[in-house]
């Protein structure tokens, strides 16, 4: 069932899965637009980041908006989704051992994950390349340990699901998996290191 309130998120999995497309092998036929399939990967793979950026950014928009007035005010609620009933939850809407809301944890992920595509995209020669495509992949890689505590707490703990942690979810096992395809490039001996033009 869809629900107009959530227009933003519906925006956000366009980027998310449209990102992850342009990665994945059926990104193939625009390689014709791209430098290279390691251009066309990491620019998918940007897309798909800020698309998770975004939807993490909104989460804790939610979470703030959520303690300044309570209830369900700026979260649509409806079948099984209601990131209400979960972001508005003290006991998990926070990390807890620091405490911090998990959209920031996720926004500052996403962001450093961007920071590295931009250092691939840029500086593919760089002698540290393998040190960023290996920090490209366990950042996602850990962050699928909070994500598969916070589903177990969705399912079992609160009976619903809270549709933009999900999408945030999604993206950050989207950006793993792609993330291993970059990886397994470099591994392969593939890399291409030669400077990228600016308009690609």
């Amino acid at each position: 069932m869809f629900n107009m309130t959530d227009w933003p998120l519906y925006l956000y999995l366009v980027m998310i899965i449209s990102g992850f497309l342009l990665v994945s092998p059926a990104g193939g036929r625009f390689s014709s637009k791209f430098h290279s399939t390691q251009t066309r990967m990491i620019n998918g793979m940007l897309l798909l980041s800020f698309g998770g950026y975004l939807v993490s950014t909104h989460t804790y928009y939610i979470h703030q908006k959520l303690h300044e007035v309570g209830g369900n005010s700026g979260c649509s609620a409806f079948s099984v989704f209601n990131c209400g009933d979960v972001i508005s939850n003290d006991a998990y809407n926070a990390d807890p051992f620091f405490g911090i809301p998990w959209g920031i944890l996720g926004m500052l992920a996403f962001a450093s994950i961007i920071f590295i595509l931009l250092v691939l995209r840029k500086s593919p020669e760089d002698k540290n390349i393998g040190n960023w495509i290996n920090a490209l992949f366990i950042i996602p890689a850990m962050g699928m340990v909070p994500i598969l505590w916070l589903i177990y707490v969705e399912v079992f703990e609160l009976g619903v699901f809270c549709q933009y942690c999900t999408g945030a979810h999604l993206a950050n096992l989207l950006v793993l998996i792609s993330s291993y395809w970059i990886y397994d490039i470099h591994q392969s001996g593939l890399w291409d290191n030669s400077p990228i033009n600016q308009n690609t």
